[in-house]
């Protein structure tokens, strides 16, 4: 490779979760390492993560979390799992707290891990470029890469990380620049569309009366009566469907057309719930509609509830006839609406699709395509639920593929 100031053994292109790792890993190990962020400042993302909290890993980590070929992230999570994250930031001086099974930082503020690995990587002698935009890559030989910035620099590589991640949150970074680079390698993308974010319903002019209301359910998406994803959590209604953590974790697989039903109580199975209700029936005859459900559902809820159904809310309860008592019982465990579909990028904390994984290696993240190009974090067809799987599988999949590139020869 010719001689050149600019010149590196490796480049890592995007200053996330992913490529803060790996560049840190790299640089501390002795490696002339180049960091390349089109933004005004490293970890755009990690500032938002967990509104603004920093929900950095979770101890359910597991392949089972994740979307996505499943081997392919157990390859990674294998050598970076949740305890080796824990040890990681905290050895960058990272005070943590654990919150039912989430670890998010002591100051609940996601810029004290950002400043964390920016302190690191400074002292580890990482090169660092901001507002440097890659346009394109040119390959003259196997370790000759010539990487392109929009503002017309030039840097020379003998290896190539591309860490840009996906077109979520594009006010906060996202793009689809990462995807136009891997294809110039011959790589495959997978269709990519919205994951992590709310689901629209038709029903939103009913629904705006419960905007900011939360609730605890089972929420499912049918599709011709078939579950297609179920989570149960907290779900937050809005003036345009719903949102809450389940909500999140089901979405990338909602789709205009399906059901979303939501069983208000799916701690009860529908034998026992059926006696249930049967007898606070037998308690509560005389009760109208609206005071029925008094202890047992918000009163914004029910009052809701009712008006879906076409009931009278000063109806007695013995006046119900066996045959709309049962409408009652089975909409408490099954209160269905129409998906109209998801928000847009904007509102996505992640996306589902990507580079497809069957063209990188397992464990070092390195192309199939080109044996000195690396592929890392949300570029890829992986997408974790909700709760830190997603950062956990980024941190992840920069450290394995550091860890790769250090044990090149």
């Amino acid at each position: 490779m010719q001689e050149q100031t600019n010149c590196y053994d490796v480049i890592v292109i995007g200053g996330g979760a992913s490529g803060l790792v790996c560049a840190l890993e790299l640089a501390r190990s002795g490696k002339k390492v180049a960091l390349l962020e089109k933004e005004i400042t490293f970890g755009r993302k990690i500032l938002v993560s967990g509104n603004g909290e920093c929900n950095f890993t979770n101890r359910q980590v597991s392949p089972e979390k994740y979307y996505g070929d499943k081997d392919f992230v157990a390859s990674a999570l294998d050598r970076f799992n949740v305890q080796n994250c824990l040890d990681y930031f905290s050895a960058l001086g990272l005070l943590y707290k654990e919150e039912k099974d989430r670890f998010f930082t002591y100051t609940s503020k996601a810029s004290s891990l950002a400043a964390c690995l920016t302190c690191a990587l400074k002292e580890a002698g990482a090169e660092l470029f901001l507002q440097t935009e890659v346009s394109k890559i040119t390959q003259s030989s196997p370790k000759t890469f010539k990487v392109y910035s929009k503002k017309g620099q030039m840097f020379y590589a003998k290896n190539i990380v591309l860490a840009c991640g996906s077109p979520a949150y594009p006010q906060v970074g996202g793009t689809q620049a990462g995807y136009i680079l891997a294809k110039s390698f011959g790589h495959t993308i997978n269709s990519v569309s919205p994951a992590l974010c709310s689901i629209n319903l038709q029903e939103k002019n009913a629904l705006s009366r419960l905007s900011g209301i939360k609730i605890f359910a089972l929420a499912s998406l049918k599709e011709n009566g078939k579950i297609i994803a179920q989570e149960a959590g907290e779900v937050l209604f809005n003036n345009q469907g719903v949102s809450g953590n389940n909500i999140f974790s089901i979405s990338r697989n909602a789709k205009k057309g399906q059901v979303l039903e939501l069983n208000l109580f799916s701690q009860f199975s529908k034998e026992e719930f059926s006696a249930f209700i049967d007898e606070r029936a037998q308690k509560y005859p005389k009760r109208k509609l609206k005071d029925f459900f008094a202890g047992i559902l918000a009163d914004t809820v029910a009052n809701l509830m009712i008006d879906f159904l076409g009931f009278k809310k000063n109806l007695l309860i013995c006046d119900l006839s066996s045959q709309n008592f049962a409408r009652i019982k089975e909409v408490l465990q099954a209160w269905t609406f129409k998906v109209e579909g998801l928000r847009p990028f904007e509102q996505a904390c992640a996306a589902k699709g990507g580079v497809d994984t069957k063209e990188v290696q397992k464990g070092t993240f390195c192309s199939l395509k080109n044996q000195n190009l690396y592929l890392t974090g949300e570029l890829l067809d992986i997408d974790g639920r909700c709760g830190g799987f997603n950062l956990h599988f980024a941190w992840a999949s920069g450290f394995c593929a550091a860890k790769a590139l250090l044990a090149k020869k």
